[in-house]
């Protein structure tokens, strides 16, 4: 189905904003946004096919492509900052689990409190 620019550049706008609102949701799954983003590079992609170039742009496209774009800017810094949270949350899981297998495999422990064999 050969879609027109302007249905195209609606339909990349409307899932631009759907994309800032989940990624804005603070209990919202990465699996969510990736459904988003692969809709929207399909979008992207059909775009290029259609070979669009700059000067062959209304007015209202090139507005609606600029809206995008600062929606696009928004979204950076909140997608790195959800990453660098799950990041930190994975370190501290590491850590913890490197430190219960140390101390388990340290030998007797008694009342929850454990013996350092390690000096």
């Amino acid at each position: 189905m050969e879609m027109t620019v302007d249905a195209l550049l609606n339909s990349l706008l409307e899932s631009t904003v759907r994309l800032e609102k989940v990624v804005s949701a603070k209990d919202s799954e990465a699996d969510e946004w990736m459904a988003v983003l692969d809709e929207r590079e399909e979008m992207i992609s059909q775009m290029q096919h259609q070979g669009l170039a700059n000067e062959s742009l209304t007015a209202l496209q090139k507005q609606q492509l600029e809206q995008i774009y600062e929606i696009n800017q928004r979204l950076i810094p909140l997608i790195d900052g959800r990453m660098q949270g799950v990041q930190q949350q994975l370190n501290t899981l590491q850590r913890s689990k490197l430190a219960m297998n140390t101390y388990n495999e340290a030998g007797p422990n008694g009342y929850g409190a454990f013996f350092d064999r390690k000096k």
